[in-house]
């Protein structure tokens, strides 16, 4: 049989190639392939049988009818459509390899009828790049420039904060969600996002810790099995699977270490590994209850004070009294460092001590 007869087979194998040129041949028989290189009088052709499998083909050049080429900028393109909307909170460095993607595209394909499209994505990209390198940020499907986050940063950051953290959360990545939180306990404690977030994060807390105590609950079990499966097999096995699991072991004690000298409240857990589950359920059963009996009223209301300190700061013929009072009364409000600084440069002039 001779091998252009095979390839009518192939369009019942539903082949597709990304980058594949489109053949005809003399029998009417179409395939998509790429050229590997000529023998002779034979092309030598590669099709995708499947998304997995790819064969070789010899193709007489006599045979074929008609090649045409596929316009590779069309099946390259979707990949650089798909860049914006940029997603929320991407930094500098994302944005910069997006912009790297949608470059190389126009360089690869300068004449592409596509090149319009990509040039409006690329100054998409640009455009909002800028605004992240001096100071801004996306969140909420909108950039935010400097300038307008300046009035509302402390709030602003607390609910970026409090995003990230639900996102985790729906994701089911409750080690993130709760480091989040940490986060978000530890520089706003006062904002409205904290306040409204405390229902969501005793819910996670207790379903965390249910988890938790079934993990410990089945400790012995555990290790006792592991311990059995252990004997039951021969010796060279044995000693290999123990060492891994020694290795195993050990890079996870190493990363907890890690963990805590950086001060992540909430470590990493392992169900081999009994100290952390204990440590994080006597953690769980604590913020539990401190969190079910928090006195709201008690807390100091630092983004009012930040926005009322911003407010005085920028209002028209404040008088050096007037800014050295409200600079004064946001540091009392323990602010975080950054807001004291952003209220500082807010200021038209930074008045003495």
């Amino acid at each position: 049989m001779k091998a252009h007869r095979l390839l009518r087979l192939l369009p019942l194998l539903a082949i597709s190639h990304s980058l594949a040129d489109t053949f005809e041949l003399k029998d009417g028989t179409k395939f998509e392939g790429t050229i590997l290189r000529e023998e002779g009088s034979d092309y030598i052709v590669q099709v995708q049988i499947t998304k997995s499998i790819k064969d070789e083909r010899r193709i007489p050049k006599a045979d074929v009818v008609s090649q045409v080429a596929e316009k590779k900028d069309l099946s390259a393109f979707p990949d650089i459509a798909k860049l914006v909307p940029a997603p929320d909170l991407l930094d500098e460095a994302g944005y910069a390899a997006r912009i790297l993607k949608v470059e190389s595209f126009i360089k690869d394909f300068p004449k592409s009828e596509k090149n319009i499209e990509a040039r409006k994505i690329h100054d998409t990209l640009e455009s909002e790049r800028s605004i992240i390198a001096e100071g801004g940020v996306k969140f909420g499907g909108k950039m935010v420039t400097a300038a307008e986050r300046a009035p509302n940063a402390y709030a602003l950051d607390a609910s970026i904060l409090a995003s990230t953290m639900k996102a985790a959360v729906d994701a089911g990545d409750v080690l993130t969600a709760l480091r989040t939180w940490s986060k978000l306990e530890t520089n706003f404690a006062g904002s409205t996002a904290y306040r409204e977030n405390i229902p969501l994060i005793v819910r996670v807390m207790r379903s965390h810790l249910g988890n938790v105590t079934t993990t410990l609950t089945g400790f012995d079990a555990r290790v006792k099995a592991r311990a059995s499966g252990l004997a039951g097999m021969n010796g060279n096995d044995r000693v290999r699977s123990e060492q891994a699991i020694k290795e195993e072991q050990d890079a996870y004690l190493a990363r907890v270490a890690r963990e805590k000298a950086d001060g992540i409240k909430w470590p990493s857990l392992d169900p081999h590994v009994k100290v952390p589950l204990e440590e994080t359920k006597r953690m769980l059963d604590s913020e539990i209850r401190r969190l079910g009996n928090l006195d709201l009223t008690n807390l100091r209301n630092t983004e009012q004070a930040y926005q009322e300190a911003y407010g005085t700061l920028t209002k028209e013929a404040a008088t050096p009294q007037e800014i050295q009072a409200a600079l004064s009364k946001a540091r009392s409000a323990n602010l975080p460092a950054a807001y004291v600084e952003i209220l500082t440069k807010a200021a038209p002039a930074t008045p003495a001590p």
